[in-house]
């Protein structure tokens, strides 16, 4: 039955049903199956189907009620509501739409968006896509206290591949200091923390990524590898790190003088992008930020190349697996790695500046503060036997992306000469 619906022609069906006709399914042939069967059916085919308007292999789901790729979607999203405004067709409405011709005639290629199925409806205005974004902010940060407080798994569960001990219910306010490592001070700072991480680095990386895709779906293929792109998308992840750095360490954003600051930016920012990316991973249905399926793969893989983002994406999944939805690990660890007197393994002399001895000392206080934290955090979480085994890992995960920083950084200076703008921009980005 499955081989009958994959070579249905929704070209064909599109002619025979005209362009006035009420065509809301996206099958003529789910209409002959009861409503369960046509949900089950559609699900299975969401995996992996053609865009069903110009047939584009490599679809991003179900968009606006239909399986589509990422420049249909933007296409309907455009002029879905707005579609009177494009100009008439030059050859009577039978213009053929598939992956080559979809932007010769925009008039037939609504006409097919909506003979498909697309729904006008579903398009979000401006306000309703900043709701959204405010939703799925709060269903976030309401899964992740369910990490939290949420009921306790009987002791010995399997969660993952780790086992979980008892968690009672957390209250900032009257934490047990005898029966927990974690002070009530420990936990306001996590969520400070938490809540630093989401306002000032997780949601303007989130929302950029969203209306970059938007723009670059639209773009072809040439447009998309203009320097610009990639240098804005950098900005934006370094930019925002960053600012969750000056919120939360007052050691960096207070105790430091201003070429301190550029100096622990420059040597270490760059090699917490991973970090960054599994947190954008896990807001992202499970997707890389460059995952083939968005219109940005290609600006990535042209500076970058290939191997590097297959590397890249193992590294972000391994982390992913690690600590999976925890809502305070993956924070934890930026912060310390960032308070590290000199993270890179192939340290750059040419950056010409040292910091003092003084400076160097403070770093390292800081960063003890946070690593104790981190530990106290881990042994609460997962009692101390788990929480060394999953220390030694992350050490191991740690190194791991330092290695994989260091062969980036080569290969960037080996590609000219865009890559080697890349690398410079990101040895020498501060934000002072």
């Amino acid at each position: 039955m499955l081989d009958i619906m994959d070579t249905y022609d929704h070209d064909d069906a599109y002619h025979r049903f005209g362009k006035n006709e009420n065509y809301h399914n996206s099958s003529v042939l789910l209409n002959q199956f009861p409503k369960k069967m046509q949900s089950q059916l559609s699900h299975r085919m969401s995996a992996s189907d053609p865009c069903r308007v110009c047939g584009f292999d490599k679809n991003t789901g179900r968009n606006f009620g239909v399986i589509t790729c990422s420049t249909c979607k933007a296409f309907f999203r455009r002029n879905g509501r707005t579609g009177s405004a494009l100009p008439p067709c030059r050859f009577g409405g039978h213009c053929p739409v598939n992956e080559r011709t979809r932007r010769q005639c925009p008039t037939c290629r609504l006409a097919k968006c909506f003979a498909v199925g697309m729904q006008k409806d579903l398009i979000r205005t401006d306000e309703e896509r900043a709701a959204r974004l405010q939703l799925v902010k709060a269903n976030r940060l309401q899964r992740q206290e369910k990490l939290l407080t949420g009921p306790a798994p009987v002791s010995g569960e399997k969660h993952g591949r780790r086992i979980l001990h008892d968690l009672s219910a957390l209250n900032l306010l009257s934490v047990d200091k005898f029966s927990s490592p974690l002070s009530s001070n420990d936990w306001i700072q996590i969520t400070n923390v938490r809540s630093a991480y989401d306002h000032f680095c997780l949601q303007p990386i989130l929302q950029a990524d969203e209306q970059r895709e938007e723009y670059l779906s639209g773009q072809p293929i040439k447009c998309r590898l203009k320097e610009h792109t990639f240098m804005n998308v950098l900005t934006v992840r370094l930019s925002s790190i960053v600012a969750f750095f000056r919120a939360t360490i007052p050691a960096f954003s207070m105790d430091m003088n201003s070429s301190d600051r550029a100096w622990l930016v420059r040597t270490n920012i760059h090699y917490l992008l991973l970090f960054s990316s599994s947190d954008v991973f896990n807001s992202n249905d499970n997707l890389v930020h460059f995952d083939p399926r968005f219109a940005c793969h290609a600006v990535y893989a042209h500076v970058y190349g290939q191997d590097i983002l297959v590397r890249a994406e193992q590294l972000i999944r391994k982390l992913h697996h690690l600590i999976g939805l925890d809502p305070a690990i993956s924070k934890l660890i930026q912060i310390i790695l960032f308070l590290s007197p000199c993270l890179v393994t192939n340290y750059n002399s040419d950056f010409h500046y040292q910091p003092s001895e003084k400076t160097i000392y403070h770093i390292n206080q800081a960063q003890e503060q946070y690593i104790h934290l981190l530990w106290s955090y881990l042994a609460y979480r997962y009692g101390e036997f788990e929480g060394q085994k999953l220390l030694i890992n992350l050490i191991g995960q740690i190194m791991e992306h330092q290695n994989f920083g260091a062969d980036a950084d080569r290969l960037l200076l080996e590609r000219q000469p865009f890559a080697n703008l890349v690398y410079t921009m990101l040895t020498t980005f501060s934000l002072n």
